[in-house]
């Protein structure tokens, strides 16, 4: 049963439980009573029924309490994990959150909820304004200067140059390099300190403490919005697969590449993730990129997008085509009509495309 027949079904039990009690139970301990492995970040290898998950896709934002799969797509709060891994009802998740979690207390008020349950939501509620003071947010000064210490080696160039990417594209998006790992946190920590450095997710719970979020050698990609580093995501420079991608520790990433949206550019390319943007970038065509097959437009961006062209490129699989799909539907709702772009015969995503015109891929 699809998730909005769930919903439709529950309504009418809805009233019954105090929602705000059930949605503030954290997420990770939920998680992790479901069969979840999870780092200390929150991060590991979805579990969700139909997902065989080769590399951890699964994450937590403690910030807001929510999960999202960056490979099979789906999201949500705690009821919807319980769902969906339980293949229940609304209700039903309710109450078995309610049974292993609160005590069997989670009524509202006006169902008669006992004292006792009225203290302990508001000790849970205490604790999540408490995690909210600490929230992870980006940090623009702390970002440019990782940047800017981190400069691109020979290695990395090849890598990239091996992408079909040219010197002036290279430049264009000011890719960096992670150098020594320990060194870069060293010095971080002098400049910024350590509390800092953990609210806008350069630094981790490790197995051995404290942690720097980017290993040695990782490419670091900026996500420059209005004139400002406003987040970074690295990627391993060689062909292996394993945490082929990192981001700043719960830290949910924006738009890349929005600057191609504030020159008044007719048509505009969306892509899957940021090496097709650049790749986009060089073959010509202006593109932004969302980080994952499920990531969302913000309103600030939809209202940059209307009175264009829409073109979407989607990754060749299952994941690409729901994001193609979702992205169509959303613009059709603002009047913007986008059109889904199908890769030659061959390319899995536009790299690919990229490299079999420059002679890279055969």
């Amino acid at each position: 049963m699809r998730f909005a027949t769930y919903k439709r079904t529950a309504s009418a039990g809805r009233n019954k439980f105090d929602l705000a009690s059930i949605r503030a139970i954290p997420l990770r301990a939920v998680a992790i009573d479901l069969g979840f492995g999870l780092t200390a970040g929150g991060t590991g290898r979805c579990r969700l029924p139909g997902h065989d998950d080769r590399n951890p896709s699964f994450s937590i934002r403690s910030a807001t309490n929510r999960f999202t799969c960056y490979a099979c797509g789906e999201n949500g709060d705690v009821i919807d994990l319980v769902m969906k891994m339980r293949d229940i009802s609304f209700v039903d998740a309710c109450e078995w959150l309610t049974d292993r979690h609160l005590g069997g207390a989670s009524v509202r008020p006006e169902m008669g909820r006992r004292p006792a349950g009225r203290a302990a939501a508001a000790k849970r509620a205490s604790s999540v304004s408490a995690k909210a003071e600490h929230a992870v947010a980006p940090d623009h000064e702390a970002f440019e200067w990782l940047l800017l210490d981190s400069k691109l080696s020979s290695s990395g160039y090849d890598y990239l140059a091996s992408r079909g990417f040219s010197a002036e594209t290279i430049a264009h998006f000011r890719v960096g390099q992670i150098g020594d790992r320990g060194k870069a946190m060293r010095k971080a920590v002098a400049r910024f300190g350590l509390e800092r450095l953990r609210r806008c997710g350069l630094v981790c719970d490790g197995k051995f403490g404290d942690r720097f979020v980017f290993p040695a050698g990782y490419l670091l990609f900026p996500f420059i919005i209005d004139g400002n580093v406003a987040y970074l995501q690295a990627r391993r420079p060689d062909s292996g697969t394993q945490w082929r991608w990192l981001c700043p520790n719960s830290l949910l990433p924006p738009v890349f590449n929005r600057s191609a949206l504030t020159d008044g550019t007719a048509t505009i390319s969306i892509c899957e993730g940021v090496t097709d943007v650049v790749s986009a970038h060089e073959l010509g065509m202006p593109a932004i990129g969302l980080v994952g097959a499920n990531a969302r437009l913000e309103d600030a961006t939809l209202d940059l997008l209307r009175g264009r062209n829409v073109a979407i490129f989607g990754d060749r699989d299952a994941a690409g085509s729901r994001f193609a799909r979702h992205l169509v539907d959303r613009l059709a709702e603002i009047g913007v009509t986008a059109i889904p772009k199908r890769l030659p015969p061959g390319a899995d995503d536009l790299n690919d495309h990229l490299r079999r015109v420059r002679g890279l891929l055969v």
